[in-house]
């Protein structure tokens, strides 16, 4: 997905700088670029819950909250980008503490199914804001599987 259509069917961001143009920079570019392109090959965030394990869940999102951090530590904590690659690894360390887990595993399988689609859900939710504010931020197309958890708004045609 483009990031014009992105930014055109975005709903929710506010840019705190109240219209004062902002140009990124170069840096911030690249490695928002690196983490989108990384971010795109997490299934996790964007495959149907029975197409993945929560084991395999629990390894994709500890690998994801590694380049988060990667990704923080080569920008300033104020930028887009900082704030949030912090917001998706906070959400993605909460998606950990309960599907990694040692009570997780004594739950009985459809109390864990219905689990870890719950926290699927709120793992995505995050993501996909996050997504959307570095793709706006930094002008940078997603692929659409991933762009596929952006939280788009609904186009009235009245």
């Amino acid at each position: 997905m483009q990031f014009k259509e992105i930014l055109s069917n975005f709903t929710g961001f506010s840019c705190p700088i109240f219209g004062i143009q902002w140009t990124p920079v170069t840096a911030d570019v690249t490695v928002a670029r690196n983490l989108i392109r990384e971010l795109e090959d997490k299934r996790v965030l964007y495959r149907p819950e029975e197409m993945e394990g929560h084991q395999y869940c629990v390894t994709s999102v500890e690998r994801m909250r590694s380049l988060l951090t990667d990704a923080m530590q080569k920008t300033r904590p104020n930028t887009p980008l900082g704030k949030a690659s912090a917001r998706l690894r906070r959400a993605s360390r909460h998606f950990c503490d309960i599907i990694g887990s040692p009570r997780f595993d004594e739950l009985s399988h459809p109390i864990k199914k219905s689990v870890l689609g719950r926290e699927l859900v709120k793992l995505r939710e995050v993501a996909g804001l996050a997504i959307a504010e570095i793709s706006i931020a930094y002008g940078l197309d997603v692929e659409d599987e991933l762009a596929s958890i952006i939280p788009f708004k609904m186009q009235n045609h009245n």
